[in-house]
């Protein structure tokens, strides 16, 4: 017997980080006005991460407005298969193509997935009460971070989502547009929500031992005062990366918002079931 190779691996069981995961979703936050913004928390992920400026958040003319995006953004498919072009959801094949966390709980079910939502129709259309824990935010203030905050220090989260509304609701009253100082102003806001969110995330009893991927991203873009065309305004999206600790390498091909799914499963060890027909691939060994 080769005792060697047995106490290696029960050293690289007991030093094994436990994986985790920070999912933020900006809606209606463009790239140009993101790097315009004064983001110091975000800057920091960025860091110890990657930014992709220009992620494409539609092909073959899906819709860029929310019902698709988010939809998108959860499912890793585009709108052809999951059958949501608009945001009643009507038509919807979402029992088909399931969000990542039902993917991840099907693979175990010990994991504890939670959302913070401003904007319903994700909860309801999307998860479909399929969280362990959820809860509605209707107001665009600082409450959903301060909530979040508190949640993300339980001992028991494997996976927080979070969807931030507030710089969407400031495109469509003020342009979305870079050089709009309210949709600036919301961009900045909601980074010092982030900001909160990962202190409280650093701040967990178990967190030297864990392995956090932070993920943030958006739904699609805007232009002038709204969004569901097909402009580069409205396109193009970011994709922020961060684990943390560990410097994430360039990517140099083009990103899509189906990739997120695939990069989540990538980070647990998930193997991709070829009968869930994803779209994209993962961005963290591309």
């Amino acid at each position: 017997m080769n005792y060697t190779f047995i106490i290696l691996i029960f050293i690289n069981l007991l030093f094994a980080q436990e994986k985790k995961l920070l999912f933020i979703g900006i809606d209606g936050c463009r790239s140009d006005a993101l790097k315009i913004a004064k983001t110091p928390n975000i800057d920091k992920l960025i860091k110890t991460g990657l930014l992709i400026e220009n992620s494409s958040c539609s092909v073959n003319s899906q819709p860029t407005i929310s019902g698709p995006g988010w939809s998108t953004m959860l499912t890793g498919v585009w709108y052809d298969k999951h059958g949501v072009s608009d945001n009643s959801f009507s038509g919807s094949n979402l029992d088909k193509y399931l969000p990542f966390n039902i993917l991840m709980k099907n693979y175990n079910d010990q994991y504890h997935v939670a959302s913070f939502i401003m904007w319903e129709p994700i909860h309801e259309h999307i998860f479909k009460n399929s969280m362990d824990y959820n809860k509605l935010f209707p107001k665009f203030d600082e409450t959903i971070a301060k909530e979040a905050s508190k949640y993300i220090k339980k001992p028991e989260t494997d996976v927080l989502f979070l969807n931030f509304d507030h710089v969407d609701h400031a495109g469509h009253w003020y342009g979305f547009n870079p050089y709009k100082k309210r949709y600036i102003k919301s961009i900045e806001k909601v980074d010092e929500y982030i900001g909160w969110v990962v202190d409280s995330l650093r701040s967990r009893l178990s967190f030297k031992n864990e392995d956090w991927l932070i993920i943030i991203t958006s739904d699609h873009g805007g232009k002038k005062r709204s969004h569901g065309g097909h402009s580069i305004e409205e396109i193009q999206i970011p994709i922020i990366l961060s684990t943390l600790n560990l410097k994430i390498e360039n990517l140099f091909r083009q990103t899509y918002l189906t990739d997120i799914v695939p990069t989540i499963l990538g980070h647990f060890g998930i193997e991709i079931d070829p009968n869930w027909e994803l779209d994209g691939n993962t961005l963290l060994d591309s």
